[in-house]
């Protein structure tokens, strides 16, 4: 928990937990990347005398984007840095829980918005992740990494759709197998009904 009484001195810690944790991530390390930012987070939270979530506080539509203070962009920042972190490391759970907290803090970072995307893809949420770029490709049409995973999306539907079809069908096999089957039964009854009427 973070001392208020030292501001300075755990300011500066948090800082530099950040800057080992962006230097990790440089590196490829994301497990200590994620470890730092943490460390980071419990020294950096509640500096900001500011509320952690101004969505929450005034309403998603009332907050303006010169309402975010510099440490609550930090924190989104952090936030956003951990769910990419996450994103290398194949857990889109995460991914999607930390674009989440970056966006409660700052709702204007596209960065963590363009994560929150990616996490969702990755776990099925197809639909909200489109609604989502589409928010974002209004601002950046021509972003390759938007197109991409517009990409990814169409992708998932295909396969999505084409299990559908696959489980569909395999119903229908099914259901004609067994109407199939009762004609058998009944032919075979007719057929022992008129054995029995030649005796």
């Amino acid at each position: 928990m973070t001392d208020p009484s030292n501001k300075e001195e755990n300011s500066a810690k948090g800082l530099a937990h950040k800057q080992a944790a962006d230097a990790a991530f440089k590196e490829g390390d994301f497990m200590l990347a994620v470890k730092e930012y943490h460390t980071a987070v419990l020294h950096l939270r509640g500096l900001d005398s500011s509320p952690l979530s101004l969505a929450k506080v005034k309403g998603e539509k009332d907050v303006k984007e010169e309402d975010i203070t510099e440490g609550q962009k930090l924190m989104s920042t952090i936030y956003s840095n951990m769910a990419l972190c996450h994103m290398r490391l194949g857990r889109p759970a995460r991914v999607t829980y930390w674009a989440k907290q970056a966006l409660a803090v700052n709702p204007f970072n596209a960065k963590a918005k363009f994560r929150l995307v990616q996490g969702l893809v990755r776990e099925g949420a197809t639909i909200k992740a489109a609604a989502l770029l589409d928010e974002l490709e209004k601002a950046g049409p021509e972003d390759p990494a938007f197109a991409a995973e517009r990409r990814n999306i169409e992708a998932m539907d295909r396969k999505a759709d084409a299990k559908q079809r696959k489980e569909l069908a395999g119903m229908f096999d099914r259901a004609n197998k067994d109407a199939k089957e009762a004609e058998g039964t009944e032919e075979t009854k007719d057929t022992e009904g008129n054995d029995a009427g030649r005796d």
